[in-house]
């Protein structure tokens, strides 16, 4: 019977072999030159991971068989690099099209990639412990930053008019149900975490417990939580499609297979020099549960 720590090895052995094959496949059907772009951002330094984001520069926008080669490389960029931070995951926003018949050798190959991504992760999650899942992938992967290893590969499933560029700077806000939050208390008051004393944790979990239950029934509750600054690209479909613009996360290049090219609002600086404005927001006040980012909210 394999050990945990070999059948990681024999699917990242696939992993590898799968992401060689799809990287040969984008670099046989790119033009000449190819229609690839990919924009630079800085590397974030050890230790700086948790300073707060005041300025992410655009260090450079690189084109064609360049951006290819930048592209081909950040798709199996999974490890460590000397003096960077292994907290704060490598980035690489930016493009690649390739014809539209492309599409039919490359979708089972990039599905491949991802379905070997996730039972990687799978592997990894079958440990409860976090220090245990860190000493698993680090003595069998030294500098592993397994966050990397996880990220889906995207292929816009539609031909695209338009990729637009742009920082997401935000909060996920959501509607929480009373009864369900309750529920979700009550099982966690016997799973303290770890180098927590079972008899506090119990006492903190029954106050919250309480807390909810003597909300008035008018008082509605919203998770609010902060997201991190990251690339993201708003894609508008060439297709009268509903809905007609969809957003995704701009982590890694792009695929792309359509032989019409898109229009492109490049990337620019962090913050951007004309920031949207929005609406002030409406959840405010001391949240009621402070770990789980729950606030009280009359509509």
């Amino acid at each position: 019977m394999f050990t945990l720590a070999a059948e990681l090895n024999h699917t990242m052995s696939l992993l590898e072999s799968a992401l060689a094959d799809l990287r040969g496949l984008i670099n046989e059907r790119a033009g000449t030159p190819p229609l690839a772009c990919c924009y630079r951002l800085p590397e974030v330094p050890q230790g700086k991971e948790h300073d707060p984001v005041e300025h992410i520069p655009v260090q450079e926008q690189v084109t064609g068989k360049a951006a290819l080669n930048a592209a081909l490389s950040a798709y199996g960029r999974w490890h460590l690099q000397p003096d960077c931070s292994a907290k704060a995951s490598f980035r690489l926003p930016g493009f690649i099209v390739l014809p539209a018949s492309a599409r039919a050798e490359l979708e089972p190959r990039l599905n491949e990639v991802n379905r070997l991504k996730l039972a990687f992760r799978a592997l990894v999650q079958r440990l409860d412990d976090k220090d245990k899942k860190f000493t698993l992938v680090h003595d069998t992967f030294p500098g592993l930053i397994t966050l990397q290893v996880y990220r889906q590969l995207t292929l816009l499933p539609h031909g695209a008019s338009r990729l637009g560029f742009t920082w997401a700077n935000k909060q996920i806000i959501q509607k929480v149900d009373k009864q369900k939050l309750v529920a979700q208390l009550m099982q966690s008051r016997l799973n303290p975490p770890p180098l927590t004393d079972p008899h506090t944790w119990m006492q903190c979990v029954d106050r919250e417990i309480y807390d909810v239950k003597r909300l008035p029934a008018h008082v509605e509750l919203r998770l609010r939580r902060p997201v991190k600054t990251h690339p993201m690209v708003n894609v508008r479909w060439s297709e009268p499609l509903t809905p007609r613009q969809q957003q995704y996360k701009a982590h890694l290049p792009l695929l792309l297979c359509q032989d019409a090219p898109p229009a492109v609002t490049p990337l620019c600086d962090y913050p951007p020099a004309k920031p949207r404005k929005r609406r002030a927001a409406r959840i405010g006040g001391e949240p009621l549960i402070p770990r789980l980012h729950i606030y009280p909210y009359t509509p």
